[in-house]
């Protein structure tokens, strides 16, 4: 039942030296208010690997979900992970990047009849021990940095491929060329002093009616600590709000999440710096809230659609929790990471 629940999750995930700083600031009762990630490769970097995917050119109004498969060309001495980047263009809506044990050599559309090709195969590849290495603000264009505090990074495993499971809409009148780079930077393992690991929260089932707005909350209690460093809210252009907050203890009902959910200009990703630790109460809400000014009855799903998921890295490995909620009963069922202790 977990495995089902946590394969539908990931079914439909559909996350110093130049920019911006990652450190937060503070907002009471010990907690940090998220801030940007850090704009250039994290400190301590020695290495990495990176991808470039085909030109792809979009008609107007067409909406694709491609799939590509790519060595992991890794550069360098370390498999720690402390940051990556995305240049982008128009008519990419996201995208889910992972890692998974070689299935072949080369860069390679992924097979058409592999169902573990398509969206909600990366659990597969992360429960066959590969790693979740980018997913992206939701139609951002440009350049987008993930970055986690120094000191923190996450394992990638040399020999294994990349898999690029890509959304493209095309919103407008006009074609648009869609060839999106990915590159990501390792660190000096001796420098790494906490492991992350990632994690997914989903809310489903839900509809919106025409010309109505609806927020959506998810509780979920988890039995064991779980501190949260990134967060990268996904939704679609109807939403206008992605929010968290604390369950139990002190700070109940406090709030460690605002989000606009939904910010193609500027992205949503956010870094916590000291992170936000769940254990000071029993577990996390999590909401959303969409005005939808179309006079179609919108559910969960692509294109004219929405989605509510939270997407980021936590630690420790053993506690990180991926959730999922069904609107029909409101029950939260979540899994611990599987992914290999360093």
């Amino acid at each position: 039942m977990v495995r089902r629940a946590l394969l539908f999750v990931w079914a439909v995930i559909a996350a110093a030296a130049c920019g911006s700083s990652s450190s937060s600031s503070s907002t009471g009762a010990g907690l940090t208010q998220g801030a940007k990630p850090q704009q250039g490769p994290p400190a301590n970097s020695v290495g990495g690997f990176s991808i470039q995917l085909p030109s792809y050119t979009l008609k107007p109004g067409e909406e694709t979900l491609p799939c590509w498969i790519f060595p992991l060309d890794l550069q360098g001495p370390s498999i720690m992970v402390g940051g990556g980047e995305l240049i982008s263009q128009a008519g990419l809506h996201h995208g889910n990047v992972t890692t998974r044990p070689a299935t072949g050599t080369g860069m390679r559309p992924c097979p058409a009849n592999d169902p573990s090709s398509q969206f909600g195969g990366e659990l597969l590849d992360v429960l066959d021990g590969g790693s979740v290495l980018f997913g992206s603000s939701t139609q951002h264009v440009g350049v987008e940095w993930q970055s986690f505090p120094t000191g923190m990074a996450y394992p990638i495993t040399a020999g294994f491929e990349i898999v690029a499971r890509m959304h493209y809409l095309n919103a407008g009148t006009q074609p648009l060329t869609v060839a999106p780079k990915y590159q990501w930077y390792t660190v000096d393992e001796k420098k790494v002093k906490t492991v992350l690991a990632p994690f997914a929260w989903t809310y489903t089932g839900y509809q919106i009616q025409p010309g109505q707005t609806l927020t959506v909350t998810g509780d979920c209690y988890f039995p064991g600590p779980m501190k949260i460093v990134f967060a990268l809210p996904h939704m679609h252009k109807l939403g206008t709000a992605f929010t968290a907050s604390f369950i139990g203890g002190p700070l109940d009902g406090k709030e460690w999440l605002q989000s606009k959910g939904y910010d193609p200009a500027d992205g949503v990703m956010q870094v916590f710096d000291p992170p936000i630790d769940l254990s000071q109460g029993q577990g996390s809400t999590f909401s959303c809230t969409w005005d939808n000014t179309t006079d179609q009855v919108v559910v969960d799903g692509v294109g004219n659609n929405e989605m509510c998921i939270l997407f980021g890295y936590s630690f420790p490995v053993s506690t990180t929790y991926s959730a999922s909620v069904q609107d029909s009963n409101k029950k939260c069922v979540y899994v611990a990471s599987t992914q290999k202790q360093q």
